[in-house]
This record gives C-alpha cells, sequence and structure tokens, in this order.
C-alpha cells in the first residue's frame, strides 16, 4: 500500500487536507487511523494539536478523477428516451421515425452544473433509404451527446462548457462523414446538396451559442433544463420561439403555462401547455407557401393552421431529478398535413 507522509501546516484542517488530495474526510480518517499508530490516533472531527503529520492514501490519477467526479455532480440519473417523428397527409402515415436513446445525466444543482452522456441509439425509419443518413451521422451524435453545461438559476442552459472539445470532435468527424455512402448518394444526384450539409455542419459547430440552439431544440434536453416550476410566481407567462418545421422560415411563438397537476410528500406532477400566438403569424404567407409545396399533393385547399404543445414531467421532490416525462408537439395545417413528434423519458437503475 502507497501513502503519502502529509507535514501539517498552520491553517490545515481536515477539510482542507481532504479537498486538497480529493479525499472525504472520513476515508481521510480511517486511512490515518489504520496505519499511523495508537499514539498519533485522529479522534472526532478535528485535528489534534500535537499531530505533526497524516498518512494519507496515494491514488492513481484515474482515482483522483472519480473522487473530483462525486463531488462535482452529487445527483446522477440514467434515461431511456423514446421519440416518435410522424408525418401524416390526410391522415395516412407518410414518415415515420422511432429513436431510441439512453443517457446519463449528472447535476450539480448548487452549482448549476450537468454532464449528459449519450450511451446507446437505435432507430427505425420508414422509408428505410433514409436511415443512411441517420447512420452517417450516427458517431456524431455520441460526440455531440458527451457534453457538460452551466445552467442558468432557472434550470436553462447557459453555457456549454466543453465546446471546444466537440468543435473539435466535429472536425475530425468531417472527412469520415464526406466518405459516406449518403454523402456520396447525394453527391452523385446534386454535388451543391452535399455540399450544404458540410456547410450546416459548419455552421453549427461555428460558435458555442450556435451548438447551444441544437440542444435547445433537442427533447432530452428541452424536457430536462427549462424553466417549468409551477410553484414560482411569474409576472407574464413564458414565450417560446423557434421555427415552423412545415414552413419555411415562419417564426413562431408559444405562450406557455405551467401548472401541477398532483403532488404528495414524494412527488410533484408538472404540466406545461403552450398556446399558438395567432396574431403574431401572416397567414396570408402560410398559405403562398402551403400552395406551392402541399396543394400540387394534397389537391385540397389551406385549411386552419395550428400548433399542440404539452408537456409532463414528474419530480422526486427530496432529490430534484425529473423520474419520467412526457412530450407531445404537434405542427399541422388542419385535415391535411400534420407533423407530429412523441416523446417519452423514464429514469431506470443507475
Amino acid at each position: 500500500m502507497e501513502f503519502i507522509k502529509y507535514e501539517i501546516k498552520r491553517g490545515d484542517t481536515l477539510e482542507s487536507i481532504a479537498l486538497e488530495y480529493s479525499l472525504n474526510v472520513t476515508e481521510l480518517i480511517n486511512f490515518h487511523n489504520l496505519y499511523c499508530g495508537t499514539t498519533n490516533f485522529i479522534i472526532g472531527n478535528k485535528l489534534p494539536i500535537h499531530l505533526q503529520y497524516l498518512l494519507l492514501e496515494k491514488k492513481t490519477e484515474e482515482e483522483k478523477n472519480e473522487a473530483i467526479e462525486k463531488k462535482e455532480y452529487q445527483k446522477k440519473a440514467r434515461y431511456r428516451c423514446e421519440q416518435f417523428n410522424t408525418t401524416k397527409v390526410e391522415d395516412r402515415i407518410s414518415f415515420h421515425c422511432n429513436t431510441k436513446k439512453e443517457y446519463t445525466v449528472e447535476r450539480n444543482f448548487l452549482e448549476g452544473k450537468a454532464r449528459i452522456k449519450l450511451k446507446e441509439y437505435l432507430y427505425k425509419i420508414n422509408p428505410d433509404n433514409l436511415g443512411l443518413a441517420l447512420e452517417a451521422v450516427k458517431d456524431l451524435e455520441f460526440d455531440k451527446e458527451n457534453v457538460v453545461f452551466d445552467l442558468n438559476n432557472d434550470n436553462t442552459i447557459k453555457k456549454v462548457v466543453n465546446f471546444l472539445e466537440i468543435k473539435g470532435k466535429w472536425e475530425n468527424f468531417k472527412p469520415k462523414l464526406a466518405a459516406s455512402e449518403f454523402y456520396r448518394q447525394v453527391e452523385k444526384i446534386n454535388s451543391k446538396a452535399a455540399e450544404d450539409i458540410i456547410k450546416g455542419g459548419q455552421l453549427e459547430f461555428e460558435s458555442e451559442s450556435n451548438l447551444r440552439k441544437t440542444y435547445d431544440k433537442s427533447l432530452l434536453y428541452h424536457v430536462l433544463f427549462n424553466d417549468f416550476d409551477a410553484h414560482k410566481k411569474r409576472d407574464k407567462n413564458d414565450i417560446l420561439k423557434f421555427i415552423s418545421q412545415i414552413f419555411v422560415n415562419i417564426p413562431l411563438e408559444i405562450e406557455l403555462q405551467h401548472t401541477i397537476i398532483k403532488e404528495d410528500d414524494y412527488f410533484v406532477e408538472y404540466r406545461t401547455v403552450g398556446t399558438l400566438l395567432k396574431d403574431k403569424i401572416d397567414n396570408t404567407v402560410l398559405e403562398e407557401q402551403y400552395n406551392k409545396f402541399y396543394k400540387p399533393i394534397i389537391e385540397y385547399s389551406f385549411s386552419e393552421y395550428n400548433y399542440d404543445y404539452r408537456i409532463r414531467r414528474m419530480v422526486d421532490k427530496k432529490t430534484g431529478v425529473i423520474v419520467n416525462a412526457s412530450a407531445l408537439m404537434k405542427e399541422e395545417v388542419k385535415n391535411n398535413y400534420q407533423f407530429i413528434t412523441q416523446f417519452d423519458l423514464k429514469q431506470i437503475d443507475y
């Protein structure tokens, strides 16, 4: 057994020494007492006045890093998430994708830090040939979803701490993407479209703020890192802003209302419902785009545009950790065209 003979200095405490060597006070005392001999025992939680040296366990760098991580992230959870994206034309499914992912999520609520790591990624897609696109960027998903955040006081993402590391992984990934079967097929059909794939990735990883927008749009991060506390008094309802998935460059605004579904001594269940601010949208522009892109296929005329937004979260009151959640987002031109996203999250054993 290797150990360190530490000379005690003026001002030292058990806590300060333990912190310096990535130990906790209990394991520091136990190790010292085991090897020091009876005359130099530590009794209680203070350094004895006569003590000149402490015997400390010598840890490897890996063990030190593990100890630091334990201090940085006190709350840990493992989640399985399943997402269904469905496109319907007159209630007939024209596109369907089922994505299943497993994550570890570590939180430090006091310091506002979070670390997320993608562990598994599975998918089924119809039409099948679209799976080439998902397979081409699958490795990048693991790189991008090994991320550390600083969080704001309201539980929203403030900063991507390891942005430069993730950006470096994108740079290393680009040649692999360009050599993929998906990229080669796109390049044969339309070389500009292939170039745009790389340019789109370049833009995403160009800055920390751009990459943060990617996480904001992903439902896992949207569910976990959002200000959904219905106990909080608000002067006005929050407004969620994003871009339509059906129409081109149409900004949408959803007014959010947070309520408590039920609460007991152990859990609280929150519901967030969004109302589309229709007065912010120019229906003439929507109808023009509908007539250009959709009416030639559907034939029926433009009807009514709407957006449905609902999220339910169950939170463990003792730990502050989300136990399970579900989300539904439905964007539609009523009776004609729908883009539906369903998302479910559940905590499993760590």
